[in-house]
This record gives structure tokens, C-alpha cells and sequence, in this order.
């Protein structure tokens, strides 16, 4: 708990950081709050425009969710506004169940995918297989997938992970290029210094900034450098971080899940916070949630900091380490 800052403390950073255009930028203006769809914010350098609702798509892909289930809940996220879509080409078929609503919607669609890969050659081939498999031209994002198990010389080497999405850029497969995981936020920052990566997607929750420095460290770097932050873990993800059963619920309790919501929005720089959704009704509820966004009081704020507090000394140190 040292040198941890409240998150008052960190508000005030905050204010620093946002004096930048690049990060007043980040916080596009709501729409009405009589518009039924969600509010957009702009995804850092990227310029584009995303729901401050994203939807992960792990929980459809690993629970054995079938094509038509699937689709029923993407709908009901474009419904609701929802453009922003995190997938992974081991989340079961979420790639190739995604194909048809890519083609039908591809204007409405933010699609990032992830890679693991760690040579210039295999990474081609990763964007490539997602490509095939989405049936699209041209991805919106890719990450590298929990980039704190990776070497430096594995991402910025002359072979290396960077140089294959930079070739997959080249030919247009490709345009903005990402960071993800779950350990090491000093990976993340180093990474994001070398001003070669667009966005960041890591764990972000009133929760898990008791444990973890991701907030601390990832979010004055990515300010300082324009990039699209995303929020994942918004409910500190499912139990154990096993996805696989149907009936699989969040480590935080239903009714924390607004707090959540308002407390990862409220924080300097996020454009979104992406929720692994598993059918139209949890849709439309993070929807409902989203859009009816305001900042937390004093009074909530000092709630919600003696709630995470408390739940961070029963999860602890929860995510995979290497």
C-alpha cells in the first residue's frame, strides 16, 4: 500500500494531465441524456470516436453460446450503441460468428483483436488468420496480448512483435496497434514511451487499485502520450478468470456493478469500459448503466473507497503473474 494514492490525490493528478488538447480530446461531449444510445468518447490518437460501453466477447465464445445466441446479443449491443468489440482468436468461434454482423455493420464496428505471438513472421500470420477468420479487410486495432509476460527485445527487436504489426500496417491490414494484460504495468509504460502503441487495454476497477498499480502507472504515461485507454476487469472479471460455464458470474456483486461503471468513467483519461456481457439483458442493463453516467459525489466516492478496500483484502492478488 505504499505511495498508493487516494483517489482524491489522483484526481488531482488527473487535472494536470488533462490540461493537454490530446486529453480533453479523450472526453468527447455526451449526447442528450433523452438519447437512447450510449455517449461516445474518443479513443485517444486514434481520433475514433467509441461507446463508453465496449463489450468483450470472451464469456459468448467459451461458454458454448451458440451462432444464433450470439448474434441476439451483438444486435442488442448495436442496439443500444455499442460500436467498440474485443476479441481474441482463442475465444472459441467469436471471430467467424462475428463475420457476418462485420460484413452487414462493418461501419458501426470498432473490432480489436489481440496477438501472441513474439516474431515478425508469426505475427503476420496471426492478423492474418483473424482477418480470414472475420472475413474483413482491414482490423481496426491489434493488441499484444498480455504484454507483461513479453521481453522488451521480444516487442521492439529487428524480428520482433512490432515489426510484424508495422508490415501488417503497410499493407492496410491493419491500423492502429495496442497493449493488454493483466501484470507488470511497468511493461505497459515502457512500451507506451516509445510512442509506437495507440491504446492500452488494462484492469481498471475500484477494487483492484488497492492491489494493483495499473492505475497509478498506466494512466499519467498514457496521458502523456495520447493513447486510447480501455478498461477491462471493469467487475474485476469472473470468478477464478474462468469464462467457460455458462452460469459464471463477476467477482463483484451485481449491485456494485454501477458503482463500477461510474467509478472506471470517472477516471482521467479512460475512453471506455469494456464489459464481457453473455446476453441482451446484461446489455442492455451495462447500457442503461452507461448512459445514465454521472460523476461520483464526495460521498459516493468515500463509499465506494471503503467498499474496494474492503473487497481487495478478500480477492488479493487475483490475475495470472507468468
Amino acid at each position: 500500500m505504499d505511495n498508493l494514492y487516494t483517489r482524491r490525490e489522483f484526481l488531482q493528478k488527473g487535472a494536470q494531465w488533462t490540461a493537454s488538447a490530446a486529453v480533453l480530446d479523450s472526453v468527447a461531449s455526451d449526447p442528450p441524456r433523452a438519447s437512447r444510445l450510449l455517449p461516445t468518447r474518443k479513443l485517444g490518437r486514434t481520433g475514433a470516436e467509441v461507446s463508453i460501453i465496449g463489450l468483450g466477447l470472451a464469456p459468448l465464445g467459451l461458454a458454448g453460446y451458440s451462432r444464433q445466441e450470439f448474434r441476439s446479443t451483438i444486435e442488442a449491443a448495436l442496439d443500444e450503441g455499442v460500436n467498440y468489440f474485443d476479441v481474441q482468436p482463442d475465444y472459441g468461434d467469436v471471430e467467424r460468428y462475428l463475420a457476418p454482423i462485420a460484413r452487414d455493420h462493418r461501419d458501426r464496428l470498432f473490432i480489436t483483436t489481440k496477438t501472441f505471438e513474439k516474431s515478425k513472421r508469426s505475427v503476420l500470420d496471426s492478423v492474418r488468420g483473424s482477418l480470414d477468420r472475420l472475413d474483413v479487410d482491414q482490423l481496426d486495432a491489434v493488441l499484444v496480448n498480455n504484454i507483461g509476460l513479453y521481453e522488451m527485445k521480444q516487442i521492439f527487436g529487428a524480428d520482433g512483435v512490432l515489426a510484424g504489426l508495422k508490415a501488417a500496417r503497410q499493407q492496410g491490414q491493419v491500423r492502429f496497434f495496442g497493449l493488454s494484460g493483466h501484470c507488470r504495468p511497468e511493461h505497459f509504460t515502457q512500451a507506451m514511451e516509445t510512442e509506437e502503441f495507440d491504446i492500452v487495454m488494462a484492469p481498471f476497477n475500484f477494487v483492484d487499485r488497492f492491489t494493483y498499480r495499473f492505475e497509478q502507472e498506466i494512466l499519467p504515461v498514457a496521458a502523456k502520450h495520447h493513447v486510447g485507454v480501455v478498461a477491462m476487469k471493469t467487475y474485476g472479471g469472473a470468478v477464478g478468470l474462468s469464462y467457460q460455464a455458462r452460469e459464471q458470474r463477476a467477482l463483484l456483486p451485481d449491485d456494485k456493478h454501477q458503482l463500477a461503471i461510474r467509478y472506471v468513467l470517472g477516471l482521467p483519461g479512460i475512453s471506455l469500459a469494456l464489459i464481457g456481457c453473455k446476453s441482451s439483458a446484461e446489455i442492455h442493463t451495462a447500457a442503461h448503466f452507461g448512459r445514465e453516467y454521472c460523476p461520483l459525489s464526495d460521498v459516493e466516492l468515500a463509499s465506494a473507497e471503503a467498499e474496494g478496500a474492503r473487497l481487495a483484502a478478500q480477492w488479493g492478488r487475483h490475475y495470472p503473474e507468468g
